[in-house]
């Protein structure tokens, strides 16, 4: 079940603190939980599995927002800005859910005859694939269509369907990659390197 209490957004809503970049990290943990939600609920089947988190979101988050409503400092605005966000963001989702219930034949997928036929060997690992993920993601080397700096899921999901693979939830999936050792954080990444290297020196390059 997906659980509102263990995302980052949440936490920021409900902390007594703020910190000093408070509106940059709100700003990030908002398009993180948004991103998250809507991959959990397209790949969610059932449709009570959908609706519950739905209504445990709402009212966590209306909680929240009355508390700052009734207490929270004057800078904490932002707080009772990013909760109404939220609030209409999983109304809206929920009317999707029940038009979807109410007019099935209207919301029925159609599937891209595209299948990539690349597929990774047993060797090689998710986690390895998620740090070029990660990589290009930090870097800010992909955007868009419109130019804009591509969501890390984007990447993710480009990913899966190049080399038909499930990486499930891309952003523990990142948090995986950053939180490893010094000497793995990059361990794969070192691999291609020392390989384009190798390469490169068998054929007199350096």
């Amino acid at each position: 079940m997906w659980d509102i209490l263990e995302i980052r957004l949440f936490k920021f809503l409900s902390a007594s603190d703020t910190e000093i970049d408070f509106e940059l990290q709100i700003k990030e943990a908002y398009r993180e939980f948004v991103e998250r939600l809507i991959f959990y609920l397209d790949s969610e089947t059932d449709n009570m599995k959908r609706i519950r988190p739905l209504n445990l979101i709402h009212i966590e988050i209306e909680t929240v927002k009355s508390l700052e409503v009734s207490y929270g400092a004057k800078k904490d605005v932002l707080k009772i800005v990013y909760s109404d966000k939220v609030l209409s963001f999983v109304q809206k989702e929920l009317e999707l859910i029940y038009k979807q219930m109410e007019f099935p034949r209207y919301f029925i997928k159609i599937e891209t005859s595209w299948q990539s036929p690349l597929y990774l060997t047993d060797e090689t690992y998710l986690i390895e694939i998620m740090e070029i993920v990660s990589g290009l993601f930090l870097s800010k080397r992909v955007v868009t269509h419109n130019g804009t700096e591509s969501p890390l899921t984007e990447i993710g999901r480009a990913f899966e369907h190049l080399f038909n693979i499930k990486l499930g939830d891309i952003h523990k999936k990142h948090e995986s990659v950053i939180k490893r050792k010094p000497s793995k954080v990059t361990e794969f990444l070192d691999t291609l390197r020392k390989a384009i290297a190798e390469e490169s020196k068998n054929k007199g390059y350096l």
